[in-house]
């Protein structure tokens, strides 16, 4: 039996093909499906190839497929959802079972493994989504990038090139953002950044995420304007996750809270967002997942619908990270 478990993201999609008992037959590592930052189109056309080059890989064909379980972002109405079901439909590229489910779904399945818990997602968005043992659902934040996706790389990101044009005006406190951002960007006269950070936003407004990155830096040499972001954004995330908690989680025994994405990989987002979870009586904190982890959520989702060992997850997910550290995916 040969599955295709999909992780989409707003920064790349990871294709898997795997069998009933974990192992995986082919991959690839595509580019964003995120329409709200690459449009559906665009979307779309990076979905297509990562899952057909990795079945392709798995040298078996798609009608050899038993299901298919793709986890997307930006499926938050059911017009978008109905979007790309109804292309896969037309472009008749799926004969057996199709499970289309939003990014924050497979996220909270990552986390919990299907338990009652919570799970937020800071990458080049944000959100958060829970589920409890009665089964009530309930999400926070994920409202884009234009406002909101608060402690996300991109709202990370504006607030870096706040603090930096300011430094660089002197109307603001000296941050080492601030020459961080010139070498990036390559450019020597400060005012040559505003073409270069429009003419990214125009094309991928995600790209501006990898500023985040900038800030991490920053923050561990010792810059205390970068550290106050990076500190924000923890507490933003948590925020998250409290909101979640309130509507689905204070009557549970046990709620498992937990973040996924890239934002996490910096030690002081972490340490900021699990600090300010402390006070839930009833959490269950984990570390949050980076890189390639999150395949643990397509995986967990595989276990339940075809009841199989848990096993078979964290067997996916090693291979997953073993590639990845291979340099393969």
């Amino acid at each position: 039996m040969y599955v295709l478990l999909v992780e989409g993201g707003k920064t790349k999609t990871l294709s898997v093909v795997v069998d009933e008992q974990g192992n995986i037959h082919g991959y690839h590592v595509g580019g964003s499906t995120g329409w709200s930052t690459v449009g559906f189109e665009k979307a779309y056309e990076n979905l297509v190839a990562s899952l057909q080059r990795a079945v392709r890989n798995s040298r078996i064909s798609l009608e050899d497929l038993e299901g298919a379980i793709l986890g997307l972002p930006d499926l938050d109405t059911e017009r978008d959802k109905e979007y790309f079901a109804r292309r896969l439909r037309e472009d008749r590229l799926f004969r057996s079972r199709l499970v289309l489910v939003p990014d924050f779904v497979t996220a909270y399945y990552a986390v919990t493994l299907g338990d009652p818990g919570i799970a937020v997602i800071a990458g080049t968005g944000s959100i958060a989504f829970g589920r409890n043992s009665t089964g009530e659902e309930a999400r926070a934040g994920g409202w884009g990038w234009f406002g909101g996706d608060e402690g996300s790389s991109v709202w990370i990101a504006m607030r870096a090139l706040s603090v930096c044009y300011k430094s660089l005006d002197g109307r603001g406190e000296r941050t080492l953002i601030a020459e961080k951002v010139l070498r990036f960007f390559s450019v020597e006269e400060p005012r040559l950044l505003i073409d270069a950070i429009y003419a990214i936003a125009a094309r991928d407004v995600g790209e501006l995420g990898k500023i985040a990155k900038l800030v991490s830096e920053a923050a561990e040499q010792g810059d205390p304007v970068a550290r106050t972001i990076l500190e924000e954004g923890g507490r933003e995330l948590a925020l998250m996750a409290k909101a979640v908690h309130r509507k689905i989680g204070q009557r549970e025994r046990r709620m498992i809270i937990g973040g996924v994405g890239s934002v996490f990989s910096s030690r002081i987002v972490k340490e900021s967002f699990l600090e300010n979870l402390r006070d839930l009586s009833n959490a269950q904190l984990i570390d949050p997942l980076t890189g390639y982890a999150p395949m643990r959520g397509p995986a967990a989702i595989f276990a339940e619908m075809y009841h199989l060992q848990r096993s078979v997850i964290e067997k996916i997910t090693r291979q997953v990270e073993e590639l990845q550290v291979a340099g393969q995916a």
